[in-house]
């Protein structure tokens, strides 16, 4: 048979050539969920060879592509498209976000099934961080009305909550807080919170000297943020800051100065050590929020312990005022008793 002067071996030739040049990845898999064909863009984003992939099961390659789903596209004999997202596997052993399309045909008595594979790794992590952020802002809404209730001897323990929640919404290895001690001189990690596996820090953060962290000061003294992607590619003029943080392992590192009336008291912090994170504007943005809810609950901390031992203070002369009048007191009665005489 010959369309448009064409013969059907000849059109066949064009639609093999089309799939092998065909951008997407286009399968065919049997009623056995075996591969029996992929063309060479499937092939090449999967890290397979064709022979590799025939007779292969696909369960192997995807993961949700299981019994149940196979059972609902074949069960359909029409050409009823279903749709899914899965894992793709690849040879290196990397898990690919796809979304396949797979439509069921019957060719010479045999189920057959057409799977249109795309990868949506870039719109899954989008989704990701769309949805990290909605619940990270939704924890720092919640961190302002908590301070407001707490009483200053609760607000530590409500630090280091918040700096849990954020943590885990965030999924960094570890929070904390360091505040700068009022001479000036020495600052101490306060508050920490470290995921899962993650050694704490905290003990050996005591007592540090600011000299010992020039550009890191610096920075923070401008109220400029503090974000390190990559730890080893920090510049020449903070191979201080590189050491120290090279022997804990850190792989990148977000801090953001805690202010209080123009006055430095601080930094508030992200970091990670098992792999290196990017730290995005609007992250930046919420950790900023975060600290000066932080710090302005401290502030009231100190406010209030302030002013509790001011309370003290006048309470105790108030007990020595009376115990005064109750010498007096006795003095007098003695001193009657001897007039009497």
């Amino acid at each position: 048979m010959k369309k448009n002067g064409l013969t059907e071996s000849f059109l066949n030739k064009l639609l093999c050539y089309s799939l092998e040049e065909i951008g997407d990845c286009v399968c065919w898999i049997d009623d056995k969920a075996e591969f029996v064909y992929a063309n060479a863009t499937a092939c090449r984003k999967m890290g397979y060879s064709a022979d590799e992939l025939s007779g292969r099961k696909i369960s192997d390659i995807l993961q949700s592509f299981g019994g149940a789903q196979l059972k609902k596209v074949f069960s359909n004999p029409r050409k009823t498209r279903h749709r899914l997202e899965s894992g793709c596997v690849l040879k290196s052993g990397n898990l690919v976000a796809t979304e396949i399309t797979a439509i069921p045909y019957k060719i010479e008595n045999r189920q057959m099934a057409c799977l249109l594979i795309r990868d949506i790794s870039d719109a899954a992590r989008a989704k990701a961080v769309l949805e990290r952020r909605i619940k990270l802002e939704d924890i720092v809404a919640g961190m302002s009305s908590k301070f407001i209730k707490c009483s200053p001897d609760e607000i530590d323990d409500e630090i280091n909550r918040s700096l849990e929640q954020l943590g885990q919404g965030e999924e960094v290895d570890r929070a904390y807080v360091f505040l700068i001690r009022p001479e000036g001189l020495f600052m101490d990690n306060t508050h920490e919170w470290c995921a899962k596996g993650i050694e704490p820090q905290k003990k050996n953060l005591q007592n540090c000297w600011l000299d010992d962290f020039p550009w890191w000061m610096k920075k923070l003294k401008r109220l400029e943020t503090i974000r390190i992607p990559n730890i080893e590619e920090l510049a020449e003029a903070a191979s201080a800051e590189k050491r120290i943080l090279k022997a804990r392992n850190i792989k990148s590192l977000l801090a953001v100065p805690l202010v209080s009336g123009a006055y430095l008291h601080g930094f508030m912090g992200f970091d990670t050590v098992r792999e290196k994170r990017d730290w995005h504007d609007d992250l930046v943005k919420l950790l900023k929020i975060s600290g000066e809810i932080i710090i302005n609950a401290l502030e009231r901390k100190r406010t209030g312990v302030v002013i509790q031992n001011k309370i003290d203070d006048l309470q105790k002369v108030a007990d020595m005022a009376v115990q005064m009048e109750l010498e007096i007191f006795s003095l007098k009665s003695k001193l009657e008793k001897l007039e009497k005489k």
